[in-house]
């Protein structure tokens, strides 16, 4: 038996009522959890609220697997869409948990704690940037080097989606070979 593919969605929280999640986001993150539940994936994420609510809630539509890594100690701020709520008492530090647990990474929108995930899954993760999202999915090209790298050296490559469809098509591609994005295939550059 073969086991599922583990995605991870990180992405923009709704944490601050002054900086709201974009509405696209929202609908983006949303249609990607369905997406990967109806590719017989599990949903991993770490937020509690904005992308990571609407990627459980398009997921639990499907009815997917749902897997939520969180801040804190109590299960009761995992929201109604979660299945497995883990706790850890970490914080900001649940990012590694959140990031190491997947086959590969979509990103969507992006504050802070997301360029954080990012930086994270960057030499060891698949990631997948949902660009037209807002936040850093919409900026961290033009910052990159050469558009697709984090470092100079160039050791892994990010890869870059316009749809929903197109990022979970790419994540359990590069999922199903094993790359950490590493002498990733062209076509997903």
């Amino acid at each position: 038996m073969t086991r599922p593919v583990l995605v991870t969605v990180i992405g923009k929280s709704a944490k601050d009522a002054r900086d709201p999640v974009p509405q696209k986001a929202l609908e983006y993150a949303e249609e990607v959890g369905r997406l990967v539940a109806e590719r017989s994936g599990v949903l991993v994420s770490g937020g509690l609220s904005g992308v990571m609510e609407a990627a459980s809630r398009g997921a639990k539509k499907a009815t997917g697997l749902v897997i939520w890594i969180l801040p804190g100690f109590d299960k009761r701020d995992a929201n109604e869409f979660v299945d497995i709520a883990i706790t850890t008492g970490m914080g900001w530090m649940r990012n590694t948990l959140t990031v190491r647990a997947a086959d590969a990474v979509i990103m969507i929108s992006g504050g802070i704690g997301t360029l954080n995930e990012l930086t994270v899954a960057y030499e060891l993760k698949p990631t997948v940037i949902l660009e037209g999202t807002g936040g850093w999915s919409s900026r961290i090209r033009e910052l990159a080097y050469g558009g697709k790298h984090l470092d100079e050296a160039k050791i892994a490559e990010l890869h870059f989606a316009q749809t929903p469809s197109e990022a979970v098509e790419m994540a359990f591609a590069l999922a199903g070979r094993g790359e950490s994005g590493r002498d990733s295939a062209r076509e997903y550059s």
